[in-house]
């Protein structure tokens, strides 16, 4: 560990032993593990609290790699059951959705008894995230939630390099988000679609593309892959497959976006 980071990373731990109990906004990326991984470093997996948010919006990979990662840590798991597909404001999918999701979820996590016995609430929010537009930080400031990450100063880059050196399985994972994103803006957002695409991207992911979206928009499926796989989804014989399997599950009309996504787990 280089001095920089590892001067980040005791700054981190000091956060943290300011407190006797925490509790982390745990989704299962790179980050909230890593976040997670500290604070059990930190202060001992007996005080620290996980809360997850479980919905029909997380791809089923997700879940299980939640559930893996806390067995691995040993603290308190608390998996919080939410409904946004019964919020009329959510599925309107307007542009305060993800804003409307975050505080609905961190209100739910806050309302635990846990809080009223002086827990702090933590979310993994790192520095570069404060430089694109997610409508959830002014949830996360708005309900007092605090990011030890943003205050010390973490990059993606730098979280990715220190979970490989601790040999966290997340530290290579591909960003994710929740499905509803795959849904484009002010079309309502519908359990039918959910599951199309979650059916679409386990095609996808079958067939070798990791990290792939697929996003709808009227009656358009726009397949986005890494930018390291866009020669191979450019196959005739690949693409007429996956054309095939869409047309099974009621697709036909198939894109390609050919920016791809960067990075390989970016």
């Amino acid at each position: 560990m280089d001095l920089p980071l590892a001067k980040k990373y005791r700054d981190l731990q000091k956060i943290f032993s300011q407190h006797k109990k925490v509790a982390i906004a745990f989704s299962g990326g790179v980050d909230s593990s890593f976040l997670l991984y500290a604070a059990c470093a930190a202060l001992g997996p007996s005080v620290v609290h996980a809360f997850h948010a479980n919905s029909e919006l997380l791809p089923p990979l997700e879940t299980e790699r939640v559930e893996e990662f806390i067995r691995e840590r040993g603290c308190f798991f608390h998996p919080v059951e939410i409904k946004p597909l019964g919020w009329p404001e959510f599925v309107a999918n307007d542009a305060d959705r993800c804003y409307l999701c975050k505080k609905k979820i961190y209100q739910t996590f806050l309302a635990d008894p846990l809080f009223t016995r002086g827990a702090v609430l933590f979310d993994g929010t790192n520095r570069d995230d404060l430089g694109q537009d997610r409508p959830g930080l002014r949830a996360i400031a708005e309900l007092g939630v605090q990011t030890p990450l943003v205050e010390v100063g973490f990059a993606k880059k730098e979280i990715r390099e220190l979970s490989k050196e601790f040999a966290l399985s997340t530290w290579d994972a591909h960003a994710s988000s929740c499905l509803a994103t795959r849904i484009a803006p002010r079309e309502p957002i519908t359990r039918e679609k959910i599951l199309l695409v979650s059916r679409c991207e386990a095609v996808l992911r079958k067939k070798g593309f990791m990290g792939v979206r697929v996003r709808l928009s009227g009656e358009v499926a726009t397949i986005a892959v890494l930018q390291k796989d866009l020669r191979k989804i450019q196959d005739n014989h690949v693409f007429s497959m996956i054309k095939d399997e869409f047309l099974i599950l009621g697709l036909h009309k198939i894109a390609v976006d050919f920016k791809g996504r960067p990075g390989g787990a970016g």
